[in-house]
């Protein structure tokens, strides 16, 4: 069969573009509609004969972007999943979208570059599905490594004064705690002003007071002898002192000094006193200081104390009659009397 007259077809004017759908796999290329070509060129007696293919048009211009949907709210972080492994690379879809933060699995082992497939013709944009169920909460997978620090946000604005709560009840006494180390002493305050003098006081009674009576000599003293101060006889007036104030005779103290005495010897003191100025013999007291031997250098014994409660009157007249068995004082002898004034 012999052909003439063939011309190639012109190309369709290019539709208004839809909107963009899942990527869809590519399709096998259509026949060419001769009969439609052939209404166009007002030829419909023309005999169409079906040729060779002709060369793919040129592409037709990008439609416009469609309208991104709203971004669904941020679900909560899910626990990180342990590592799956790395499936194939499959065919890359239509970006749909963007879901909920799903939970981020651990990085699977990089699986072999799948071979790239021809690229379809663009579908027209699917209507987005509703949003899954959120699945159960995930086992928590091991820590990722920290991404970097975002942006701070701006600082929100301060919301009003909380009401302030009731005081609560007043808990009870804590243990009182240990007392604390004394403080360091302060510093001297200035010395106030000196103050009036103050008005004196009535005179107090006079207190009690001791009175000593030291009757004492150097010479020596017999037996039976009076001693005075200073002197000693055989005479009670001659060798008397007299008595200054109402007093009571406490005690009286006798010292030998280094009179010897054996073991059993005594050496006496004993008081006597006269209220009548010695016109009569003295009175003995019965106040009586005994030592008794033995006194030597080795054994030095030759002091004695004896106590008292006599009350004698002013102006009496006192001496101290000595008596021993041990011999003469050949150096003297000591008495002290003590009497209490009213």
């Amino acid at each position: 069969m012999r052909f003439s007259n063939f011309r190639r077809g012109l190309n369709g004017e290019t539709g208004s573009t839809g909107e963009v759908g899942y990527q869809g796999i590519t399709g096998v290329t259509g026949l060419t509609d001769f009969k439609r070509l052939a209404e166009e060129v007002d030829s419909p007696g023309l005999q169409i004969i079906v040729g060779r293919i002709g060369a793919t048009g040129a592409t037709g211009a990008t439609g416009l972007q469609g309208v991104s949907g709203i971004t669904g709210a941020t679900g909560p972080q899910g626990v990180t999943g342990t590592i799956g492994a790395t499936g194939l690379q499959g065919v890359s879809g239509t970006t749909g979208a963007t879901g909920l933060q799903g939970v981020t699995g651990a990085t699977g082992a990089t699986g072999l570059q799948g071979v790239t497939g021809a690229t379809g013709a663009t579908g027209p944009q699917g209507v987005t599905g509703a949003t899954g169920a959120t699945g159960p909460q995930g086992v928590t997978g091991a820590t990722g490594v920290t991404g970097p620090q975002g942006v701070t946000g701006a600082t929100g604005a301060t919301g009003p004064q909380g009401v302030t709560g009731a005081t609560g009840a007043t808990g009870p006494q804590g243990v009182t705690g240990a007392t604390g180390a004394t403080g360091l002493r302060g510093a001297t305050g200035t010395t106030g002003t000196t103050g009036l003098q103050g008005v004196t006081g009535p005179t107090g009674p006079s207190g009690s007071g001791l009175m000593e009576v030291f009757l004492s000599t150097d010479q020596s003293v017999g037996n039976n002898d009076f001693l005075g101060s200073g002197t000693s006889s055989a005479s009670f007036v001659r060798s008397s002192i007299v008595i200054p104030v109402d007093a009571t005779i406490k005690s009286i103290t006798l010292n030998i000094r280094d009179h010897g005495l054996s073991a059993g010897q005594i050496a006496s003191a004993q008081i006597f006193t006269s209220s009548n100025c010695g016109f009569t013999a003295p009175i003995a007291t019965g106040i009586i200081a005994t030592v008794t031997g033995p006194n030597s250098s080795t054994t030095p014994n030759c002091c004695a104390t004896t106590s008292a409660n006599l009350t004698v009157n002013r102006c009496t007249l006192l001496s101290v009659q000595l008596t021993t068995t041990g011999g003469a004082f050949s150096n003297g002898v000591t008495v002290t009397i003590l009497l209490n004034t009213p």
